[in-house]
């Protein structure tokens, strides 16, 4: 017979792992939809870059917003 081990606990991955497992999820996800879809595009009158352009400046305003936020609850 042998003896049985007690299991160590699973190790839990670090924040910055988990960003990184979901961006690349995401990102496969867009690439088979792109794949999928290979004649898929814009409407005409839609400008891709100022609609990136528009969402990175949507994005950083709200993260900006939100830290400002957190700052002064956390400072009260």
């Amino acid at each position: 017979m042998s003896s049985l081990t007690p299991r160590k606990p699973a190790k839990q991955p670090c924040v910055l792992c988990q960003r990184i497992r979901g961006f690349l999820i995401a990102a496969a996800f867009l690439l088979v939809f792109m794949w999928s879809q290979p004649d898929w595009r814009l409407p005409v009158w839609l400008d891709l870059t100022t609609l990136v352009g528009d969402l990175f400046l949507f994005a950083f305003v709200a993260l900006f917003c939100f830290k400002l936020w957190q700052h002064r609850r956390n400072n009260r």
